[in-house]
């Protein structure tokens, strides 16, 4: 199950047909609801119900709004972030409808000063989720408010149903329905339905916003990967590629056969991960030391006929949100190629470096003499000598400068 299913499973859980029975004295939320036929809660239902499936669609909140538009009857619909307890609201996470998002930012930088709707909104103290315009200001005393005549009259407005979104102590949110002048006043049905459904938008708008959260971070980490100077593979516990930059898909490429010529004409969307690699993630997966911690590292050399040559490591992070440890996988490929400089560039065999030739390079890596490599693994300097002339074999490389170059270290490796 994906954290997307999970989100709206949470939302799910908490619909009960049950719920929009007969009202029950019991449930105080649903109190003060028998002006509401058996067609308002089916109406309530049906509009959770296809709110779940804008947020199957992708959680977009301009698809929630408008669901809740058709529902009241409304002219538009706008949603007000909460401003992290500052005044004002959060005009990035804040939404219009249908409007000119022009009257939005009016708002946000000058209006919501003179709106009288505004304290009871976004203030803690005033515990209802619902009301309207007439709840807070008759109309005889609204008209006469620069904040009508200059604000909601350019846009033929007058009454508004506000809905408070809300997590324990902190207001998230608002919503306001609008109507235009010429319409009829949100009423008390309106009101009552309003009410009923504010604990299950609640979730609604959170899982929403979680899904927002999640997509911003995923196009950060995405651009982040493609601007890498080497393939980078990321894998779930399963060895299911979560995303491959474009250096990693031409290796995917190359390893299933596929010609450079043919990747220069083609559009290819379906690449799988070589099956060398998902071995070695799973030998990884298997391998546990005594204390039962996963293998943290590898590395090995992978051939590609004619002409590719690549130096692979691999590292596991374990999902510290699980109930039990699971690795994901994150996989780094260098073309050792163009590192050949005069030495044969094709290995007839897949070379691995040894733990202790790859602990050994990274000390190399960083800059350590070869007496002070010796010093810390307690060897002599002849025996790491003899190591480094393998390392260069297997990699194709010359100097300590191009290995400092290919590979990766941890940070404390000079501690």
């Amino acid at each position: 199950m994906t954290l997307s299913d999970l989100l709206i499973y949470k939302v799910e859980y908490t619909i009960f047909l049950k719920y929009l029975g007969k009202p029950s004295s019991r449930n105080p939320i649903y109190c003060d609801m028998y002006t509401l036929n058996r067609n308002d809660y089916s109406d309530a239902l049906n509009l959770i119900n296809r709110c779940i499936t804008c947020l199957k669609d992708g959680g977009k909140i301009e698809a929630i709004l408008y669901e809740i538009l058709k529902s009241f009857d409304a002219d538009d619909v706008v949603f007000l972030s909460a401003n992290n307890g500052n005044a004002g609201v959060d005009l990035t996470n804040s939404y219009v409808l249908r409007k000119d998002r022009s009257f939005l930012n009016q708002y946000a930088d000058y209006f919501w000063r003179y709106d009288p709707l505004y304290h009871m909104q976004f203030n803690n103290t005033h515990k209802n989720p619902v009301f309207t315009t007439d709840d807070v200001i008759p109309y005889s005393k609204i008209v006469k408010l620069e904040y009508y005549n200059s604000f909601l009259r350019p846009q033929n407005l007058l009454g508004e149903l506000i809905i408070r979104l809300y997590s324990r102590d902190s207001v998230c949110g608002a919503i306001s329905l609008q109507r235009f002048k010429e319409h009829p006043n949100f009423g008390k049905k309106d009101t009552q339905k309003a009410s009923l459904l504010v604990p299950y938008l609640n979730n609604i708008f959170e899982t929403a916003s979680r899904f927002l959260r999640n997509d911003e971070e995923r196009i950060l980490l995405e651009q982040w990967m493609e601007s890498y100077s080497e393939g980078m593979i990321l894998l779930d516990s399963e060895f299911k590629p979560l995303y491959l930059n474009s250096k990693a898909k031409l290796f995917c490429l190359l390893m299933s056969g596929i010609s450079e010529e043919i990747l220069t004409e083609g559009n290819f969307k379906d690449i799988s991960v070589p099956k060398i690699i998902v071995q070695d993630c799973l030998n990884m997966k298997t391998f546990q030391d005594s204390s039962g911690s996963f293998k943290s590292h590898s590395n090995r050399i992978i051939n590609i006929k004619p002409k590719k040559r690549y130096y692979v490591q691999y590292y596991s992070t374990v999902w510290s949100t699980a109930e039990l440890p699971v690795p994901r996988f994150i996989v780094f490929l260098n073309e050792l190629t163009k590192y050949g400089n005069g030495v044969e560039e094709i290995l007839n065999t897949e070379e691995k470096l040894s733990e202790r030739e790859e602990i050994i390079a990274q000390y190399a890596a960083v800059g350590l003499s070869n007496k002070r490599i010796a010093d810390k693994l307690c060897i002599s300097t002849f025996t790491v000598q003899n190591h480094l002339k393998s390392i260069f074999a297997k990699t194709g490389l010359d100097s300590r400068t191009k290995l400092a170059n290919l590979l990766k270290y941890p940070d404390d490796l000079l501690s």
